[in-house]
């Protein structure tokens, strides 16, 4: 049995506005469209990129994700951005 993840390598620039462009492929592979919003985890010196509705779902269902998100999100973001009010209210639903 192989349980082997297949991956891609690609090369991308960061432009001066510190833009990226996901390769369409990947996009495709991965369903990510132009409404999709992403969230960025830097830890030790590397970028994981992960779907907002991905995060949101670990939360419920991985505890140690749900910390490491919680706690990049409270460093990261001000309770004005919409990602952060979607979490907030989450989590107010969620502990009444």
């Amino acid at each position: 049995m192989n349980n082997e993840k297949k991956g891609k390598v690609r090369t991308v620039a960061v432009n001066e506005r510190g833009q990226i462009v996901i390769p369409e492929d990947i996009r495709r592979e991965l369903g990510i469209e132009s409404s999709t919003t992403l969230v960025l985890i830097e830890k030790d010196g590397e970028i994981v990129m992960k779907k907002e509705s991905e995060i949101l779902s670990a939360l419920d269902d991985n505890a140690f994700w749900g910390a490491v998100v919680k706690d990049s999100m409270r460093r990261a973001w001000n309770k004005e951005d919409e990602v952060w009010d979607k979490l907030a209210r989450r989590e107010l639903e969620k502990n009444g």
